[in-house]
């Protein structure tokens, strides 16, 4: 000891000193990725850049969500059947499974067949429903501030952002069209919603928010505009299938996405004003099709995945390549 005493001054400010809760440290900080490696669910461990396989399937994954709190990871199999990789639940639906997520403490998946509680298997929007509304698919489903919205395709194999009514737990209905865009295919395709910006709806409306779609499957979109610089090569067949967000700021956005024979998974920053990204490839040398994604940050569901599965060897991360080299 030193016999040097700290000021009141410097007493006080220890005091009061409020320490960073550890999880918020790696708020918005990917930790991993879970994906569908075509038919093989994957994840990739960026801190110790390990890649472990956690389950196979009978054909690609299209759909794949883990929820943090329960540490349960719920996938398709075949397509029409939803399996819980932790507790082997596994059910059966009468069509393609497009999406899994969570709402309000919910799993729910969707496709073609409507709108499904996943662990009880309660319909919440039956086929007729989305026939009703001359819809064909639910693609994807996000939520925000409380309210839940799906990205559909429709009779016409044009795409749409539609309001999902929620007012009853045990009944959900389709509202309002948000968005229509002027495109018609019959992939796969997804949207995020973010904070940032105002989108006029085509009903008239005005939301608190912005949409970044890859419905156009061969670039990303903001609001319906063109993101530069993130376009696909059409030449190789290649599209974008699955979007997810990172983190957003006023000014930027940062998204992964993936897709069909982009053997990758991409990270683009998007400057919001200018509406143009810069692209990278994240984890590299997979199969064709990645069609299913979801990024980690919770250190808990982490160190859950990262526990799991087997450790497959190859070597995938190489940050520095750029994305045109791979074209």
């Amino acid at each position: 000891m030193t016999g040097y005493e700290l000021s009141e001054r410097t007493k006080k400010a220890i005091r009061e000193l409020k320490l960073t809760p550890i999880e918020s440290i790696f708020e918005n900080k990917i930790l991993g990725i879970l994906y569908g490696n075509s038919g093989v669910l994957e994840y990739y461990n960026f801190e110790k850049k390990e890649q472990k396989k956690l389950a196979k399937t009978n054909s690609n994954i299209w759909s794949v969500h883990h929820d943090s709190k329960t540490k349960n990871t719920h996938y398709d199999d075949d397509h029409q059947y939803i399996i819980c990789l932790e507790n082997g639940l596994k059910q059966e639906r009468a069509n393609f499974i497009t999406s899994i997520n969570s709402f309000n403490g919910l799993i729910l998946d969707a496709g073609r067949y409507g709108l499904f509680n996943t662990e009880t298997g309660k319909e919440l929007i039956s086929k007729k429903s989305l026939a009703d509304k001359n819809i064909d698919d639910i693609e994807s489903l996000n939520s925000f501030n409380n309210s839940l919205y799906a990205l559909v395709t429709n009779n016409d194999d044009s795409n749409s952002v539609v309001e999902i009514n929620t007012s009853n737990p045990d009944k959900f209905f389709i509202g309002e069209m948000i968005k229509n865009y002027d495109v018609k295919h019959t992939k796969i395709c997804d949207f995020i919603i973010i904070p940032q910006g105002k989108l006029v709806g085509d009903n008239g409306k005005d939301y608190p928010f912005s949409i970044i779609t890859c419905v156009n499957i061969s670039y990303l979109d903001l609001n319906g505009e063109k993101i530069i610089e993130t376009d696909v090569n059409k030449s190789s067949n290649q599209s974008i299938i699955r979007l997810k967000l990172i983190k957003s700021t006023p000014t930027t956005a940062e998204v992964i996405y993936s897709g069909a024979n982009l053997n990758a998974i991409y990270k683009a920053n998007i400057n919001l004003q200018e509406k143009i990204a810069t692209t990278k490839p994240i984890i590299e040398n997979l199969l064709t099709n990645v069609l299913a994604l979801q990024p980690i940050f919770k250190r808990d569901s982490h160190k859950h995945l990262s526990s799991i599965g087997e450790v497959i060897t190859r070597w995938l991360y190489h940050p520095k390549q750029s994305k045109k080299s791979q074209r």
